[in-house]
């Protein structure tokens, strides 16, 4: 395995990461009173090295395979990268939804507020 740090390559790398920052990707999510703090930055961690390391793997490694007629398993590589990239991504929103969510409580009395059940109104004759 070699890296290979052409420039369009690093300008890939460079909108990946960008593109990650830009979703939230850096920013730990704040928790609630229901999840430990220090579990939810450690999952939040592990997000981020598996989108990174994907990226990488998708942009900047190269890897040669052979010695008479070498073949190059960049396309493995690139697969791979996606892959790690698309669980950091999907790992990531799953911790968001659930990690950020309110406690039922709140969530019955804003449901209760924004959508009031309908009233049955008696209708009058003149």
């Amino acid at each position: 395995m070699e890296f290979n740090f052409e420039w369009r390559r690093l300008l890939l790398l460079v909108v990946l990461l960008g593109g990650f920052a830009a979703l939230g990707g850096f920013s730990s999510p704040q928790t609630d009173e229901e999840h430990s703090p220090a579990r939810v930055r450690k999952a939040w961690f592990y997000c981020v090295v598996l989108f990174v390391t994907g990226a990488a793997s998708a942009s900047v490694v190269d890897h040669f395979a052979g010695t008479m007629s070498y073949s190059n398993l960049r396309p493995a590589y690139v697969l791979v990268g996606v892959l790690l990239m698309a669980t950091g991504l999907f790992w990531q929103r799953f911790l968001k939804k659930e990690v950020g969510k309110p406690p039922m409580a709140v969530a019955r009395v804003i449901g209760q507020v924004c959508c009031p059940m309908p009233q049955v109104v008696p209708i009058t004759r003149a």
